[in-house]
């Protein structure tokens, strides 16, 4: 490895608190007024604060995180218990009747080749993953893991290649819900409402027509219902792809947020300004849909 101590656990928690921006992490522990850079706040955090405590700070704020959301329904009776021998589970939490939460903890490792020691370094890293179950709907919501390897070693790692990506996390946690099935959740009504009613325009969005899959583009500041109508009269009708999405209401949910809703597929690739903001937004499509 290229340093002894490279995969402690001390170190691989400084990882994990690297997916909040430094304005989260300095809101989250209290320490708005330090001048200390992202390395000098882990250090600080890290020294103060057990495991234990970690887990709870950052499954309490992991709607502060970049993230992509899956969503599925199900038939049947999902028990509050579903998930208690997942490897990677770390707690649940059960906030009504029919809204509980289940934390893990994923493992994934970085694998490269260092070469200047001629070796194949690991770089291991905890993935958050926060599951919500509202009535007989999962959102499984995984953190964008987007750590820099050169952060951690000077050396450079060639190839650097991770054993699991979502999907894969994806299947260690379906198999859990048996014998109850999970079907991808379509979105579009809940999306198609909110547009509707101007709580949302798109910047971007893909369609699929009849017989082919179009796309379109605004231009900088642009929005499609605002300035194409009769595009937007058209694509209404029809299943939406992936297109991302400017909140024009609300002000305390996300600024933009990109979404597939007829894969059930939610994705926020920039840091979520408002705890609790992702949730918020996620719920208000829900409950139109």
């Amino acid at each position: 490895m290229s340093t002894p101590n490279i995969n402690s656990n001390i170190e691989v928690y400084k990882r994990l608190l690297k997916a909040f921006s430094v304005e989260s992490l300095k809101t989250i522990f209290n320490l708005s007024d330090s001048k200390e850079r992202q390395a000098g706040l882990l250090i600080n955090i890290t020294n103060t604060h057990n495991v234990a405590t970690l887990n709870k700070i950052i499954f309490d704020n992991f709607s502060l995180l970049k993230q992509y959301v899956y969503v599925y329904e199900f038939k049947g009776v999902l028990t509050d218990t579903w998930l208690d021998k997942h490897p990677a589970f770390i707690n649940s939490q059960k906030i009504t009747n029919s809204h509980s939460i289940f934390n893990l903890l994923v493992p994934i490792v970085y694998e490269g080749y260092n070469k200047a020691k001629g070796t194949i370094d690991k770089f291991n890293f905890l993935v958050p993953v926060q599951i919500h179950k509202r009535k007989t709907v999962l959102t499984i919501h995984i953190n964008i893991l987007e750590r820099d390897i050169s952060t951690i070693t000077t050396d450079k790692i060639i190839g650097a290649t991770r054993d699991l990506n979502d999907e894969a996390i994806l299947k260690t946690i379906v198999p859990f819900a048996n014998p109850i099935n999970l079907f991808k959740y379509d979105l579009n009504k809940g999306i198609k409402y909110l547009w509707d009613i101007d709580e949302i325009d798109a910047l971007k969005v893909k369609f699929k027509k009849n017989d082919s899959t179009s796309h379109e583009v605004m231009d900088a500041g642009k929005l499609i219902k605002k300035q194409m109508p009769l595009l937007y009269a058209e694509l209404i009708k029809t299943p939406i792809r992936h297109t991302i999405f400017r909140i024009l209401q609300r002000q305390n949910l996300v600024n933009h947020f990109a979404i597939d809703p007829s894969l059930g597929i939610i994705n926020f690739s920039v840091y979520p300004p408002f705890l609790n903001g992702t949730n918020d937004l996620i719920d208000l499509i829900l409950v139109n849909n």
